[in-house]
């Protein structure tokens, strides 16, 4: 495995919470830091991890190209299997991908014993859909994990997250001044 450098700031995500959350601009390495956590703690122990975010389309709107990517930047080949909808590690390890605005708490039941949720892009997160998810994420020691980039401070990520968090919540602004390898091109 190659050296998994990250920011300072998001050594927390090793750390058990049941929520993590991460909101800032872009190039701060958010999203970039959590592939790279999740696919290090998948290696190490059997994990179920749901990948999601309000709208997905398609896979190509999910994560799972960002997931890949880290899998090679790791050297971690060998341990993981990519397929077109999902991801499996050789010990049993899964990354399952789906959009929440088409679920409902029925179909929710399908990801029955996640470890991990990753919500990306979550300012778009309505409330239904964090209604519907966080009761089902219910396995002793799950968590769910959040990124986004805030808009406003009354959306429903930003409210339930930041201004009125929940017990076991970790809740953190990180910038691209909070990222040593801030790539130029977005200077």
């Amino acid at each position: 495995m190659a050296e998994a450098w990250f920011p300072q700031k998001l050594r927390f995500l090793f750390n058990a919470h049941r929520y993590k959350v991460v909101r800032g601009g872009r190039g701060s390495g958010k999203s970039w830091g959590f592939a790279r956590c999740l696919l290090i703690q998948g290696a190490q122990k059997p994990l179920r991890v749901l990948c999601t975010r309000e709208v997905q389309k398609s896979i190509a709107q999910s994560v799972h190209q960002l997931l890949k990517d880290q899998i090679e930047a790791l050297g971690l080949g060998n341990l993981y299997e990519v397929l077109a909808t999902e991801i499996r590690g050789k010990n049993g390890t899964q990354f399952f991908f789906s959009g929440l605005s088409d679920q409902t708490a029925e179909s929710l039941k399908s990801f029955e014993g996640i470890d991990i949720v990753w919500a990306e892009e979550a300012q778009a997160i309505t409330s239904k859909s964090w209604n519907i998810l966080i009761p089902t994420i219910r396995k002793d020691g799950s968590e769910i994990w959040v990124s986004f980039n805030p808009q406003l401070e009354s959306d429903e990520t930003y409210r339930r997250f930041v201004t009125e968090p929940p017990p076991g919540c970790v809740s953190i602004e990180m910038n691209h001044s909070d990222n040593a390898r801030f790539p130029a091109v977005l200077e």
